[in-house]
């Protein structure tokens, strides 16, 4: 029986791209505008299938660990989904709860040694721009705050961008041995 596993490396790589891409430009559209929301629901789209590709392919190559810490980054992301659910109402609360998510998430893809050691710890350390700002709107009660969250996905995304790069770069370096 023939292994079709090869086309995960490009719903992964493919699917982290165009979730960075859709969120960048969704964010030059107005907060919570109709047009914003779009983007970044298919944004998150791409995100949460890519991040399922990424935990069945961590999972078949027997990183059973990285593989459960994906599976909660998808569940993360569909948290950060359902916060913009409605157009000009999103739900900051269900945010909060994906950030909580990210942190048992990254601790657990820090064991995936295909990733440089310098990327699993970027993965770790972007939780904290995170965490500073779940902080700082449990004591404000500021929900817009749209510059700081910008900041603090575009450092999250970053880490996925460059997880896309590495998992791009494993597959075409196994291509160019067969």
């Amino acid at each position: 029986m023939e292994n079709n596993n090869h086309h995960l490396s490009y719903f992964i790589s493919g699917g982290l791209t165009l979730s960075f891409i859709l969120s960048v430009i969704g964010s030059l559209y107005p907060v919570q505008s109709f047009t914003q929301t779009a983007f970044f629901k298919a944004d998150a789209l791409f995100a949460i299938s890519a991040f399922a590709c990424l935990a069945a392919k961590a999972s078949g190559e027997r990183f059973d660990v990285p593989a459960a810490g994906f599976s909660i980054l998808a569940i993360a992301q569909g948290l950060f989904l359902t916060e913009i659910n409605e157009v000009n109402k999103w739900d900051i609360a269900t945010s909060s709860l994906g950030v909580l998510f990210m942190i048992p998430a990254f601790i657990l893809i820090s064991y995936y040694t295909l990733f440089p050691k310098w990327l699993r710890i970027a993965g770790i350390i972007s939780i904290i721009p995170f965490l500073i700002l779940l902080i700082i709107r449990m004591y404000t009660q500021e929900e817009n705050s749209v510059l700081l969250e910008n900041i603090v996905f575009l450092i999250y995304q970053l880490v996925t961008l460059c997880w896309a790069w590495k998992i791009w770069n494993l597959s075409e370096l196994k291509k160019s041995r067969h």
